[in-house]
């Protein structure tokens, strides 16, 4: 299933401000109705078509779903009405004037972020976290995807106990991100491993990366179709251009081998 594109009607009711934003500071909690009229509980991010952001966070939740990442169930671009949403919040002024503008929602997903926790057991947290086969996938996912910013605070601990990946915006940061001057900061769960683990249990992180890597051309082949989908719906007038470099790169980088070549391990 491709990415759910929602009008101004689905954006139903602002619930709240997040206690962390983030970078953006127009993200905001939200009811967002999908195409069968369902109300999702939403994270919603008003992003721009001047930046690669919310093309970006369409390709990462398509990959993510196709590749055994835990994701939100419900990802979607909805056009979210600015004058209504200025009633609950202050935007910046770049958004004077608008009528609608794009934004990337996502289900939230029951649970807290890995930096969420007490400081006092954060150590005990992050390490949990990186110990689990759930952060091996999302650091593969996340080096073949070209994805610059996870933090923990983009991986959920969710009330089920397992990690999920959320915030796709730097993804193929080298190909989107860098033609326009602008960047992100290289944060990943494969420096956060390299600096908690030990020699021992970082090998085996990496070993786990590596194997994980090995479903990446086919998630790539099943993701193709909806990829061609978005990416013509988002940039019509280059679609077909940046459709071959997207899915070229990324099947670049999903060769077998190409992980544990570039790790440096025997997967």
């Amino acid at each position: 299933m491709s990415v759910p594109i929602l009008d101004s009607s689905a954006w139903r009711e602002f619930r709240s401000k997040p206690a962390n934003t983030g970078i953006n500071e127009t993200t905001h909690l939200a009811k967002i109705a999908d195409t069968t009229g369902k109300l999702h509980d939403c994270f919603v991010k008003l992003l721009p078509l001047d930046g690669p952001a919310l093309l970006c966070e369409a390709i990462g939740w398509l990959l993510a779903r196709k590749s055994d990442v835990a994701c939100p169930a419900f990802g979607a671009i909805v056009m979210v009405p600015v004058p209504e949403l200025r009633k609950y919040c202050p935007l910046p002024p770049k958004f004077d004037g608008m009528d609608s503008c794009p934004a990337w929602c996502s289900e939230i997903v029951a649970g807290k972020s890995v930096r969420q926790v007490h400081k006092m057991v954060f150590f005990i947290s992050r390490k949990n976290c990186l110990r689990s086969k759930d952060a091996r996938k999302i650091a593969a996912f996340d080096q073949w995807s070209d994805l610059r910013d996870r933090n923990f605070g983009n991986v959920i601990r969710s009330s089920n106990g397992g990690y999920v990946a959320i915030d796709h915006e730097s993804l193929l940061h080298d190909l989107l991100w860098v033609p326009t001057g602008r960047g992100f900061e290289e944060r990943s769960l494969l420096v956060e491993a390299r600096n908690a683990l030990s020699v021992t249990d970082f090998q085996r992180f990496q070993m786990d990366m590596a194997s994980a890597a090995n479903g990446h051309a086919q998630a790539l082949i099943d993701a193709k179709a909806d990829l061609a989908d978005i990416i013509a719906k988002i940039i019509p007038a280059h679609a077909s251009a940046a459709t071959q470099m997207i899915v070229q790169t990324l099947d670049n980088r999903a060769q077998s081998g190409w992980l544990s070549t570039t790790l440096g391990v025997i997967a």
